[in-house]
């Protein structure tokens, strides 16, 4: 799930991504000064009765904001899961099920913040260039890989989030429209992105002033991608952000056990299928599949990773960040706490959405400068 500065699809935090339960909404404004109302005993702050599913417990350490988003939402976190997919059908129907609730909206969004999109074709692939509002070309772009669990979500249905990027970066930003699993796979996916980033090379876009971007599955397929660039020997983008980014396939990582049953928006069985669907368990392990495995003492850009502490995957972030830094690479991890998957996102009026988008904003300043004035 692309899911910075506010993205629609961020809502995917109350399902599992995989279930394609996704209802595509974002949260219940929530007021500034009011108090979370939770039934008791998830309110915030209160002492926390051993009976009720981890899934729901509010911590007292967040702000009202994000408790109050928790809160609006235990009903969702505390519902039965679906059947997984199991065959086609079931993937593409839950495809078209989550495509239904997100498109209408995306668009909306798309109209409200006044962004001009263009359908485009770069290296074979079809893609979404998006422009803000008055829009003055600052030399630099992004490209975006929306998350949706390998096997739902699209560029399409994502815009009105990347038009909420574009807006508050000033960027112009290419959206990949890849092929979902299991009608696309990751030899596939990958080519399709590194495709888009060697067109923008072609068109006589430097590397230096590409950065790429991805939530949830669009980190990992960003992460992997750019490993699949570096071995072509293609020079590198300026740099990547990635939140909340499943790093390792496998069933690795302390908190793939510890927190299993804590994360608010990811069931692993219900992940399950979409990783199968991306890749067979023998490829799991390849780096262009699961980014931990990949040998980052040949470089790698700079790399900003978000995510929370409720988070089953923030082991996959934790040890990511740890293999690029541990091989000399410059790698920021910005854990926040109490925060579910996709949280900048989920609650971009929280004070910790707030601080987030702060963060991503003055990291694109960093590494991506604008080359025109």
């Amino acid at each position: 799930m692309s899911v910075i500065f506010g993205r629609l699809g961020a809502a995917c935090f109350l399902m599992a991504l995989a279930a394609g339960a996704c209802p595509q909404t974002p949260a219940p404004a929530a007021d500034p000064g009011a108090q979370p109302q939770a039934p008791a005993p998830a309110s915030q702050g209160a002492p926390w009765d051993k009976s009720q599913p981890l899934r729901a417990y509010i911590p007292s350490t967040i702000s009202p904001q994000a408790a109050a988003v928790y809160a609006a939402y235990r009903a969702f976190i505390l519902a039965p899961q679906p059947a997984p997919p199991k065959t086609l059908a079931d993937f593409d129907a839950l495809y078209q099920k989550a495509e239904q609730r997100s498109l209408s909206r995306s668009e909306a969004m798309v109209k409200q913040l006044q962004a001009a999109v263009t359908e485009r074709v770069i290296g074979g692939v079809t893609v979404y260039e998006v422009h803000p509002k008055d829009y003055k070309d600052d030399g630099t772009v992004l490209i975006d890989v929306h998350g949706g669990g390998f096997v739902t979500g699209s560029a399409r249905s994502n815009l009105g989030g990347v038009a909420q990027m574009a807006t508050a970066t000033g960027k112009r930003v290419f959206t990949v429209e890849y092929t979902v699993a299991p009608r696309g796979r990751w030899q596939l996916v990958t080519d399709q992105v590194a495709a888009v980033y060697r067109g923008l090379l072609d068109e006589g876009i430097k590397a230096r002033h590409i950065g790429m971007v991805g939530g949830s599955a669009g980190g990992t397929i960003v992460a992997a991608t750019t490993l699949k660039v570096r071995d072509r020997g293609w020079p590198m983008p300026a740099a990547l952000l990635l939140i909340s980014p499943l790093s390792d396939f496998t069933e690795g990582g302390d908190t793939r056990t510890t927190l299993m049953d804590a994360d608010p928006a990811l069931h692993a069985d219900q992940v399950r299928p979409g990783l199968d669907a991306y890749a067979d368990p023998a490829d799991q392990k390849n780096p262009y599949v699961s980014p931990v495995y990949g040998d980052f003492s040949k470089g790698y850009p700079p790399t900003l990773i978000q995510g929370g502490t409720k988070e089953w995957l923030l082991s996959d972030m934790v040890r990511l960040h740890r293999a690029i830094k541990v091989a000399g690479g410059n790698s920021d991890l910005e854990i926040y706490e109490g925060m579910p998957h996709g949280f900048p996102g989920l609650m971009p009026d929280a004070a910790e959405g707030q601080e987030a988008k702060a963060e991503e904003i003055a990291f694109w300043k960093r590494y991506l400068p604008a080359t025109k004035h």
